[in-house]
This record gives C-alpha cells, sequence and structure tokens, in this order.
C-alpha cells in the first residue's frame, strides 16, 4: 500500500505501536473470557482478563506485527478437560479470533465516519491535518485487528485455525496431531521460508493470499472495500483507499 519508502515504512511502522497494544491483548482476552465463562478458573486466577499488555505481549508475536504486519501473544493458559468437549474447544479457539474481528468492525466504523467528515484516505505522512492522524491511527487498529483475525483462522499448528481442526479430528487420529505437535517448530520454520522466499521464486506473497482468504472479504463487509498496510497486501486484486 506505500511503496517501498523505509521513511513511509518507518512511519507506517510507528501507528502500529497503539494498534498492536490493543489487537493483542483483545485477541488473548477472547481465549480467556471463553474459557472462563466455560468454568474454566485459570485464566483469570493467572491474571489473563486484564487488559495488560505485559501479560499478552510476546516478543517474537510483536517483531513479526512489524516485520508482517501479522502477531500473536502468549497462549492463554487453560484446563482443557474444563471446556465441555469438542463444542468448548472450537468455541475457546475461535474466541479470539471473534473478538479481534469485534474490534475491526468497531474501528472500520470508525474510519468509515472519519472519511465522510473529509479526513485524508489512509495517509501514512508526518505532515497532515489532525483528523488525518485520527482516520490513520484507526485504520491501523482496525488493519491489524482483521489481519490477526484472518491469519489466526489458518490451519498452521500453533494459530486457532489449527486448534480448530485438532477440536474436531484429533480423537480419530489422536497420533497425527501428536506427531504434528511435536514437529510444530520445523512446520514454522518452513512456513517462515515460504513466506519469505515466496515474493522471489513465485512472484507473489504467500503470507498476503492466505490470509486474504479471510481478510479480504472481511474487509469488502466492514469498510467497503479492501487495503493492506505497511507489508501485508492481503487483498491484491482490490481496489484502494
Amino acid at each position: 500500500m506505500f511503496g517501498g519508502d523505509p521513511v513511509v515504512f518507518l512511519i507506517g511502522s510507528l501507528y502500529l505501536i497503539p494498534a498492536l497494544l490493543i489487537a493483542i491483548p483483545v485477541h488473548e482476552i477472547g481465549h480467556a473470557v471463553a474459557a472462563t465463562a466455560m468454568g474454566d478458573p485459570v485464566p483469570r486466577n493467572r491474571g489473563f482478563l486484564r487488559p495488560d499488555p505485559r501479560i499478552h505481549l510476546n516478543v517474537y508475536g510483536v517483531i513479526a506485527v512489524f516485520l508482517a504486519n501479522v502477531g500473536w501473544g502468549n497462549p492463554v493458559p487453560i484446563n482443557e478437560y474444563r471446556l465441555r468437549g469438542v463444542g468448548g474447544r472450537v468455541i475457546y479457539a475461535l474466541a479470539g479470533p471473534a473478538a479481534n474481528l469485534l474490534v475491526a468492525i468497531i474501528f472500520g466504523a470508525v474510519v468509515r465516519v472519519l472519511i465522510a467528515l473529509g479526513a485524508p484516505p489512509i495517509p501514512v505522512t508526518l505532515s497532515q491535518p489532525p483528523l488525518g492522524y485520527v482516520s490513520t491511527i484507526a485504520y491501523a487498529i482496525f488493519f491489524l485487528n482483521l489481519s490477526i483475525f484472518a491469519f489466526q483462522l489458518l490451519p498452521v499448528p500453533g494459530l486457532d485455525g489449527w486448534r480448530v481442526i485438532e477440536a474436531l479430528f484429533r480423537h480419530r487420529n489422536p497420533r497425527f496431531f501428536f506427531t504434528v505437535s511435536a514437529n510444530t517448530q520445523t512446520i514454522w520454520i518452513v512456513c517462515a521460508a515460504v513466506i519469505f522466499l515466496g515474493p522471489y521464486l513465485l512472484h507473489f506473497s504467500v503470507l498476503g493470499a492466505v490470509v486474504g482468504i479471510f481478510f479480504q472479504p472481511a474487509s469488502t463487509a466492514i469498510l467497503g472495500q479492501c487495503a493492506g498496510y505497511v507489508s501485508l497486501d492481503p487483498c491484491p486484486l482490490s481496489g484502494r483507499f
């Protein structure tokens, strides 16, 4: 969205700071609320219901926010046996992305209102009218929440999309899921290599393409159109702000 200008990249990254302070804790609190609602006291006892970034932020997840515009936090500790079977585990897995989607809807509405009031359409510059700063921050919060929503739904071990698959099918083939769990680190290394080498070997962003499966229709529904941010373009075929 913002080209290859390193200054623009740096400015755009600065706007992500308030966005990540909202998006990552919101995601983990969503998980914590779901687990607590189903009778698991562990998230409350361990402090995961508090909106304290120090509890929820993961250093690698934060780095991913700036490098790839996706991210994750510290996993919410739970007692899986209190999640009321398969349905409870699915609800727990989807609660984090659902929380991000809710925040994206709210800030997407804010962006639309600000643009209707005359704010520039998602500027990223040091010199802009005051309303422009507000709209850019609101868009960054919208974008990162929707990006994490879409990213976490991917069926990759460690992400919520995989947790849904595991909840539904682990009882049929526990050995397979145990093997996948034991090799999660290797799987992530392979995924990282594909993500970073994809643009050079395949001439398109693999991460943008897969995140766009969920991001593009959601962004179009909320904002009426779709756009990327500094490091991620999850809607290459859509119009731009």
